[in-house]
């Protein structure tokens, strides 16, 4: 996720969270400011959960935007850019650099193998 994304999720996530707050501690309150919006009190816990569930999601996406950017196999990949490159030129593809690389890591087969791979693969396409 670029940064200036990151910086417009993170300032949503801050505005919805005040908003969250503000909601839950004023639930029915006839004196809240949502009654500027919604004048029956009875919409207020509705609004409260909407909010609480938007918040929600602006934090996974956040997080999962800053985990994509710091991926460990990518930073591994990155280390070794040189020594792949050599196996390139010895006429090595890129499916024995994956598995070779991902036996080195002692990934056994199965499902996070197969994804681990798959994320290896595309790294190796782009190199």
């Amino acid at each position: 996720m670029k940064r200036s994304v990151q910086l417009i999720v993170t300032a949503l996530l801050i505005v919805f969270l005040i908003f969250t707050f503000y909601a839950i501690f004023n639930v029915g309150n006839p004196r809240s400011f949502l009654r500027l919006i919604v004048s029956d009190p009875s919409y207020d816990t509705a609004i409260t959960l909407s909010l609480a569930v938007t918040t929600g999601l602006l934090a996974m996406v956040l997080y999962a935007g800053r985990m994509q950017a710091q991926s460990p196999i990518k930073h591994l990949l990155e280390i070794n850019t040189d020594y792949i490159r050599e196996l390139h030129k010895e006429g090595k593809s890129d499916e024995y650099i994956a598995e070779s690389f991902l036996k080195e890591m002692g990934s056994k087969r199965g499902f996070v193998h197969s994804l681990a791979k798959r994320k290896v693969l595309k790294y190796l396409s782009k190199l």
